[in-house]
C-alpha cells in the first residue's frame, strides 16, 4: 500500500444559480496512512455518486445539441483535458472506481461538483464526453487535497486515473489555474449544492 503525502447553462454549468463570488483559500495537508483496502469502499456514497453521475450525464447529453458542437470539440481538442477518444468506462463506474481506491468523503464529492461548475463558468469550457473523465478526476483530486486531512501522493492517484504522474500534475495545475485558484466554498454555496443533490437522489 502506498503512503499518503501529503456551468451557467450556456457554458455547461451544472447549477448556475448556486455559484457566487468566492475568496481564494489555499490549504495543503500532509499525512501518512497504512492499511488494507476494503472492497466495500466502492459502495460507499453510492447514492451521491449516482446523483452526480446523472447530473453530469444530463449536461453532456444537452451539450450535444448545442450549435456548432463539433466545432467546440475540435476547438477544445488541444486542451490537456481532452482525450483522443471517448473512454469506455461510464461516469458512474469511473466515480465508483475513484471512491473504492480513495475512500473519499461525501463532502469531497460535493465539492468536486462545485469545482467543475466553477471551471465551466470561469473558463467558458464546455463539458463533452471527450473531457469529462479527466476533468472529473482532477476535480476530485483537488477536492480531496482541499477537504481531507490525509491523501495519497500523485503517483498513486495517477494509477487510479489511468494517466502518467507527470500528466496528472499538468491536469491539476491547469485546473487550478483555470478556476483562478478559487478553492474556497462558502457554507451557503455548499448547502445549496448538497440540497440539490439530495433532492436529485429522491
Amino acid at each position: 500500500m502506498p503512503k499518503k503525502n501529503s456551468f451557467d447553462s450556456e457554458n455547461s454549468n451544472c447549477l448556475s444559480d448556486y455559484e457566487e463570488d468566492v475568496e481564494t483559500n489555499e490549504q495543503t495537508h500532509t499525512n501518512d496512512k497504512e492499511g488494507e483496502e476494503d472492497e466495500s469502499k466502492e459502495f460507499q456514497n453510492i447514492d451521491l455518486i449516482k446523483a452526480i453521475s446523472q447530473t453530469l450525464e444530463t449536461i453532456l447529453e444537452g451539450n450535444q445539441y448545442r450549435p456548432k458542437y463539433k466545432d467546440i470539440i475540435l476547438k477544445q481538442s488541444n486542451m490537456i483535458f481532452s482525450a483522443k477518444k471517448i473512454p469506455d468506462i461510464s461516469i458512474e463506474d469511473y466515480l465508483i472506481r475513484i471512491q473504492k481506491y480513495t475512500n473519499m468523503e461525501r463532502n469531497t464529492l460535493i465539492t468536486s461538483l462545485i469545482f467543475i461548475d466553477r471551471l465551466c463558468k470561469i473558463s467558458n469550457l464546455t463539458l463533452t464526453y471527450y473531457n469529462i473523465h479527466r476533468i472529473l478526476f482532477t476535480s476530485v483530486l483537488i477536492s480531496i487535497k482541499y477537504n481531507e486531512d490525509t491523501f495519497f501522493d500523485n503517483k498513486y492517484y495517477s494509477e487510479i486515473a489511468g494517466v502518467k504522474t507527470k500528466e496528472l500534475k499538468l491536469l491539476e495545475y491547469n485546473f487550478t489555474k483555470m478556476i483562478n485558484f478559487r478553492f474556497f466554498v462558502s457554507d451557503e454555496i455548499f448547502e445549496k449544492y448538497k440540497q440539490y443533490l439530495d433532492n436529485f437522489e429522491q
